[in-house]
């Protein structure tokens, strides 16, 4: 397995007036953030289970880039098992499979997942309507799992574990498809609050 590297040449910039909260007075309207984060590391994996169980740590970032066949849902289990019961769980996707469907519906009932939005690409209910069948089904029976359209092509992954809060981002789909792909894993309670919009 290859190793982590620091990214030890990234110089921070220098905070001008008005950016003492990360965001300059510029950019205040608009959806903009800077952040830093204390460790950075890359590597290239085959499969997540190379990351060995290694979670980031606060205001730590993996950045990742895929050389094998793996979905983006693969960061859902992997958290589940490595950090535990998910709280909160945000996924804003292009597309989801009905299988993916499936495998929430059941950690929902197992109790390993409390609460999910999912956040989807309207046309969802043209490109698949199976899937647009089984996610009014699914809002239906559950309480803690509903669902945001919206003209969108975002690719993001939040989740809350407890006191921890976990990103995920990247090229890849909810689906099966999958090939070579980049994500950017990271553990920051701001990054979490500003990709999801709200604060728990």
């Amino acid at each position: 397995m290859g190793k982590f590297f620091d990214i030890k040449d990234l110089k921070p910039k220098p905070i001008e007036k008005g950016e003492e909260t990360g965001i300059s007075t510029k950019e205040t309207n608009s959806k903009s953030l800077r952040i830093r984060f204390d460790e950075m590391h890359e590597q290239k994996i085959a499969t997540i289970k190379m990351l060995c169980g290694r979670l980031p740590e606060e205001n730590e970032v993996f950045f990742l880039e895929s050389t094998n066949s793996f979905n983006a849902f693969t960061f859902i289990v992997y958290l589940i098992k490595h950090a535990g019961r998910i709280d909160d769980l945000f996924i804003a996707t292009y597309s989801i499979n009905t299988r993916i469907l499936d495998s929430l519906s059941s950690r929902i009932h197992n109790n390993e997942i409390g609460e999910i939005c999912l956040y989807i690409a309207e046309s969802i209910r043209y490109r698949m309507p199976k899937v647009k069948d089984q996610l009014d089904m699914m809002i239906k029976s559950m309480d803690n799992f509903q669902v945001e359209y919206a003209w969108t092509h975002k690719k993001v992954i939040a989740a809350r574990v407890g006191d921890a809060h976990y990103v995920i981002e990247g090229s890849g789909n909810f689906s099966e498809n999958s090939a070579e792909e980049q994500y950017i894993f990271m553990r920051s309670k701001r990054i979490y609050e500003f990709r999801t919009g709200y604060t728990k």
